[in-house]
């Protein structure tokens, strides 16, 4: 099994690769952009094995690993989200204290080779990604229309101290000719 730890940037991530029985570092932690050109840089290191031997790893942090995700669940790749809490604690136990991208890229990929019983991450699936993006879909959607009802309510508030009377002219509130 290849171990692939993927160390999440803004505009670059890092990668390296690590076999899981020996311990061997195949890939020192290299850069890769975060764009089509740089995806298809990492498939080219690790298309080398077979998709069902490689396990890779990357911190579910803010959305800037949503592409990559998407691109390598698209290419069926094994994809584990570990919590940014666990690599730092990892980090913190082998004696790190300060946090580097490429470092961080072996940490993630000692985290994989865990065999404890209760993984320290977590594998996803297109489906559970695309059920994560309804589910953000949704909570925007909710949050916009409290922010529609809080805005509603800030115009009346306005109407009321203004124009008292403004309501009573109109059937209903809101409509095109209120």
């Amino acid at each position: 099994m290849k171990l692939v730890g993927i160390d999440i940037g803004k505009h670059k991530h890092f990668v390296s690769i690590v076999d899981k029985l020996t311990g061997e570092i195949i890939l020192q932690p290299v850069a890769f952009s975060n764009n089509a050109q740089g995806f298809e840089f990492l498939i080219s290191q690790i298309a080398l094995y077979p998709v069902d031997s490689v396990l890779i790893g990357m911190e579910d942090t803010g959305h800037y690993h949503f592409a990559l995700l998407r691109f390598l669940l698209q290419k069926n790749y094994n994809v584990a989200l570990i919590n940014p809490k666990t690599t730092d604690l990892n980090r913190r136990m082998d004696g790190g204290i300060t946090k580097n991208d490429k470092l961080d890229t072996l940490n993630i990929c000692d985290i994989l080779s865990s065999n404890k019983l209760k993984k320290p991450y977590r594998l996803t699936s297109s489906k559970k990604f695309d059920l994560y993006e309804q589910k953000q879909l949704t909570r925007l959607h909710h949050s916009l229309k409290e922010q529609i009802n809080v805005l509603s309510n800030r115009l009346q508030k306005c109407i009321d101290l203004v124009f008292p009377e403004y309501n009573a002219l109109f059937k209903s509130k809101y409509g095109k000719v209120y």
